[in-house]
């Protein structure tokens, strides 16, 4: 500080980055450092009060222009400012809004003015570092997270070997606040602790955050386009378990840890999390075969990489009863796979009288249906060739049942994987009714591409399953690059009866989708609904309000809408961007009331 203005003196670096620890290779990229001072990745940290003026002074040393934003509010947010060769630039301003901020740089030979930022992905795609601007008095107690990607500049995007035969990027290196796991930072806490965090997205790309075992609540969201954050009023706010940060902008999220154990927070774009590349191997190698490496009930930490945050709670749960399940399922991990096939074919299936044949499978898996605090029994039965584990996505439940191999559980127990020939019985006593997921969280490039994905839909007590009015529409992979509907590019159509109301139930189990539109659409115009949960937690009235029939689901989310038809005709749920042809699409019939 001098006198009331904080001042920072910054300079542009190469650097190595090891973001994969000392021991692995690294990459050389360009990094922000303070005069003085080792480069830092993400960014020198700046974080004032409300009102304090900050004085930037910005050294560039290299033999290319810098291109600059986010130094500044109001219009120099948005605007471009540039530091030539060799000359120090100052920026200026007053940190007049409360809130999360993002300032980045990148270097003119590899980006035209007119493109920046839109592609920030090599050398200079780690120059980015976080602004925070404290309320006047305490500042809160929080952690900040920045969140960056390189993509190996040596494999372009359109280059053979850049994305696999799915159409998934493979040669892509995310890290939170510069290091990838299992070398990212490993967060404690205590059963109830109140925990606050602020998410500040550098990279590319939209990042759909998903927390397991816990909601956290949304309080509020930044575009680097605004002045200032939209700080959610208390009627605004949201209770979910998946939130995505677009590229460039930020949010702050609340959250209490109500069960001990080991929780993963991470991105639920599956490249984002699964095992990187070698990065010092440049050949285009098949990716992935397998990527799990030696004993998988370690998997959790040898097959696994990317965006993702190792939490441990600690405390006593409360003292339980003797498990006296109420109801008792069986789901068979199968395949039906040939010799020679490229890809092996994975599948759930749901025991329903006999044991199933072993080479049936269901794609995706079957609707699972629990009850809310009905004490469950899932025996997870392994009838393939490869270990596997199974995540009850959004459901709040013990740690040691969560599927996640050598996390999930205690240091004293450990969950394991489950191997070909085993089974695990898994307890859940639903906490919530709602809309949900199940999905593999082992060797998830192959296994989830392979078709271990499934919807679970809980119901209140007494509830009665009505699938011709409960309408589950999971959103997954199929063949190359296309998005399915329920297995299907156009499933069977459903039929609706006009002035009856539907719940409509969509969950997004995607491994790589940036942003999926879904629209419910009369003679290609938007019709009306009105939602009424997210990630399974019902939406307080304030927010569950009539509106279009569009919604952007990403990879981990679910959504329920109510719809009732007012007319009789054909309607389309439709999947995909406005301004191509549908990816896929569900009929819905409507017929004259009865």
């Amino acid at each position: 500080m001098e006198h009331d203005t904080l001042v920072l003196r910054l300079t542009v670096t190469p650097a190595s980055w090891y973001i994969l620890g000392e021991h692995d290779p690294a990459f050389t990229v360009l990094a922000f450092a303070e005069e003085g001072k080792p480069p830092t990745i993400p960014g020198p940290l700046i974080r004032v009060r409300v009102g304090t003026p900050v004085h930037v002074w910005l050294r560039n040393p290299l033999d290319d222009t810098l291109i600059v934003r986010g130094l500044g509010e109001g219009v120099a947010i948005r605007d471009s400012m540039l530091v030539l060769p060799g000359e120090t630039a100052g920026f200026r301003f007053v940190a007049r809004n409360e809130g999360t901020y993002l300032y980045w740089a990148v270097t003119a030979s590899l980006h035209a003015l007119n493109s920046f930022p839109s592609t920030r992905r090599g050398y200079d795609s780690q120059l980015g570092g976080a602004i925070v601007v404290d309320p006047t008095g305490r500042a809160p107690e929080d952690r900040i997270f920045v969140i960056t990607q390189l993509a190996d500049r040596e494999l372009p995007a359109a280059a053979p070997g850049a994305r696999d035969r799915h159409g998934t990027p493979v040669r892509q290196y995310s890290a939170v606040n510069g290091k990838a796991w299992p070398h990212t930072e490993r967060l404690h806490y205590a059963l109830g602790d109140s925990v606050r965090w602020r998410l500040v997205n550098a990279s590319p790309e939209p990042h759909p955050m998903h927390l397991h075992g816990s909601y956290f609540r949304v309080d509020s969201h930044g575009t680097w386009l605004a002045a200032g954050d939209s700080i959610y009023a208390p009627e605004q706010r949201r209770m979910v378990v998946t939130e995505a940060i677009a590229s460039r902008n930020t949010a702050s999220i609340v959250w209490s840890p109500e069960r001990p154990g080991g929780w993963l927070f991470h991105c639920h774009l599956t490249n984002h999390v699964a095992k990187f590349p070698r990065i010092d191997q440049r050949s285009d190698v098949e990716y992935p075969s397998t990527h799990h490496e030696g004993d998988a009930d370690t998997h959790a930490f040898t097959g696994m990489n990317g965006l993702i945050l190792g939490i441990t709670v600690t405390g006593r749960a409360p003292a339980s009863v003797a498990w006296q399940p109420a109801r008792r399922l069986r789901l068979f991990v199968q395949s039906d796979s040939a010799d020679g096939d490229r890809d092996r074919r994975f599948g759930y299936v749901l025991q329903r009288g006999a044991e199933p044949r072993r080479d049936s499978i269901e794609f995706p898996g079957p609707v699972l249906v629990l009850r809310r605090g009905e004490p469950t029994s899932i025996e997870v039965v392994n009838r393939s060739t490869e270990p596997t584990t199974v995540h009850w996505h959004g459901i709040e439940l013990e740690s040691y049942y969560d599927g996640v191999a050598g996390w999930s559980g205690t240091a004293n127990r450990p969950a394991p994987a489950v191997r070909p020939g085993k089974s695990f019985d898994v307890r859940i006593t639903p906490a919530r009714a709602g809309t949900f997921m199940y999905h593999t969280h082992f060797d998830e490039l192959r296994q989830q591409y392979g078709g271990l994905v499934g919807a679970l839909v809980v119901l209140e007590p007494g509830e009665l399953w009505d699938p011709e009015h409960d309408l589950v529409f999971l959103l997954s992979d199929g063949v190359p690059q296309r998005l399915f509907i329920n297995g299907a590019l156009a499933p069977q159509p459903k039929d609706l009866e006009v002035g009856r109301t539907y719940r409509l139930r969509i969950a997004d189990i995607a491994v790589f989708r940036l942003a999926v539109p879904v629209r419910l659409i009369r003679d290609s115009a938007l019709t009306a609904w009105r939602p009424i949960a997210k990630d399974g937690f019902t939406l307080p009235q304030s927010q569950a309000t009539v509106r279009p029939s569009v919604t952007n689901v990403l990879p981990g989310e679910t959504a329920d809408f109510e719809f009732t038809p007012d007319q009789p005709g054909d309607l389309l749920l439709v999947v995909g961007p406005t301004n191509r042809a549908p990816e896929a699409s569900v009929r819905l019939r409507v017929s004259g009331p009865r």
